[in-house]
């Protein structure tokens, strides 16, 4: 079947959104209200003020965007793009008025808007960038072309998705249909591709190959890729669904909760909407929130801009159900050796920096409580409760033996920490300045706790029991 996005008449509406309707699971939606017409969004807030691109309405010109001061209520802001760029028919002649699927990214000092420009059924696309150091100055600078595909490729160049990897190097994901999910290295100072095209996402055995919408998120060792599955872009008819897997290398393989690898066909479903909310795909996952649109059955399947919060659970993958979670940000919690059921604690109740982080017996003290803070970059930030300093590993260590201590938060790599979920409850505590994993050395009160190369033993799981 030939790849169609967003047809059909769109209308817009003020309406506010209430998604308690058959959901199955605890989830937080966002009540959102005002304009909410949007399609493929992607979202970003710049200082106070919420901003949604997604792809723009059907017979008109250019990328529609969506602006909030709260991220509840939206209302329309200037179209990207009322004319055309001239540069584009050179490479799709027959391109559609309204530019498609943007996603929009900060990184080194710029806003990235990637967008893509084809026509319905073809895989003569491209996908071109747009940067700005200011979204509300409405300055975009045109990057140009950023990759284009043709019918002698097996692959569509269009739902280009900007990802930051955890060495902080960019890369750029997309594809839709043909031979499915593609990825490429991107150039730091041009952010276009450098080097190989990468394989990541396939439905070999589909008869549709319906796979498009790919974004990818790094969290706790793993790198998420989450897709849409199936057909979007038929109103209340439409069967679109997000599948997720996950990899510890950006290139993959990517692997469903079942084992299942991408490339063949894997993928677990996320979120498949329900009686009123149909179809719900292409998805943005912005820190600690997932967006997407679908098709309200209330309102004869008119694409609707859909917020809300997104959980990890137990095992380490991504759930819209709290009660499932165990890591939630700014919560407290003990952090307990699972090779001898002690506890990590700055020595002595001590608040100066560079004391000793050591185990001991549980004493209800809060210099062995920790507040657990994403700071949404793959990375926590643990403060200890008495003192309010952070966990870090002193001077800078990357040698095995390096001593965990307490230190003021300067905001250090050696402050922040990996937690890669080892199931049933246990983490792996990773620094990220050294790549070593938190390690009880000892047994008895008072054992120290240093840094070591990550080895699986017990000595080096850690199990995070929530205190508020």
């Amino acid at each position: 079947m030939l790849h169609l996005k967003m047809r059909g008449k769109s209308i817009l509406l003020t309406l506010f959104m209430v998604f308690a309707l058959c959901q199955t699971v605890s989830a937080d939606f966002w009540d959102l209200s005002g304009e909410l017409m949007l399609h493929d969004p992607s979202i970003i807030k710049e200082g106070n003020t919420w901003w949604a691109f997604g792809t723009g309405e059907v017979d008109k010109n250019g990328i529609r965007v969506l602006t909030s001061n709260d991220g509840k209520n939206w209302s329309v802001a200037p179209t990207i793009f009322p004319q055309p760029l001239s540069w584009w028919k050179t490479y799709v002649p027959n391109h559609t008025s309204a530019q498609w699927a943007p996603d929009i990214q900060f990184y080194n000092g710029r806003y990235w808007l990637y967008y893509s420009v084809s026509s319905f059924g073809s895989n003569t696309s491209l996908i071109g960038l747009l940067s700005t150091t200011s979204i509300s100055s409405g300055n975009w600078r045109d990057d140009g072309l950023v990759i284009r595909s043709t019918t002698s490729n097996d692959y569509n160049a269009i739902d280009g998705d900007l990802v930051i990897d955890a060495n902080g190097d960019p890369w750029l994901s997309f594809g839709s249909f043909w031979s499915g999910i593609k990825l490429t290295r991107l150039d730091k100072s041009t952010m276009k591709p450098t080097g190989q095209l990468y394989s990541i996402a396939a439905r070999p055995n589909h008869p549709e190959k319906a796979i498009e919408a790919p974004n990818i998120t790094y969290k706790d060792g793993y790198y998420y890729l989450f897709v849409s599955f199936d057909k979007c872009c038929q109103g209340t008819d439409s069967t679109y669904k997000i599948a997720y897997g996950r990899s510890t290398s950006i290139t993959g393989p990517y692997l469903d909760k079942n084992g299942v690898n991408m490339m063949n066909g894997g993928g677990t479903i996320l979120d498949a909407g329900n009686d009123r909310w149909i179809g719900p795909g292409h998805q943005d996952v912005y820190n600690n929130i997932l967006v997407r649109h679908a098709y309200d059955a209330e309102k004869n399947g008119e694409p609707r801009l859909l917020i809300n919060d997104l959980y990890w659970d137990i095992n380490g993958w991504p759930t819209y159900d709290k009660n499932a979670a165990v890591i939630q940000t700014g919560s407290r919690y003990k952090l307990v050796n699972r090779a001898s059921g002690r506890l990590a604690e700055v020595s002595g109740k001590s608040t100066a920096d560079g004391a000793d982080v050591v185990q001991w017996s549980d004493n209800g003290g809060t210099n062995q409580q920790w507040t657990i803070t994403d700071l949404y970059n793959g990375y926590h930030k643990l403060t200890n409760v008495n003192s309010q300093k952070a966990l870090e590993i002193f001077q800078w260590s990357t040698s095995n033996g390096g001593d965990a201590v307490q230190f003021s938060d300067l905001g250090g790599n050696n402050q922040q920490w990996s937690l890669v979920p080892l199931g049933n409850g246990y983490y792996r505590i990773v620094n990220r300045h050294s790549g070593k994993a938190l390690d009880g050395y000892g047994t008895s009160n008072g054992s120290d706790i240093i840094q070591f190369d990550y080895h699986g033993g017990n000595n080096q799981q850690w199990q995070l029991v929530r205190i508020n």
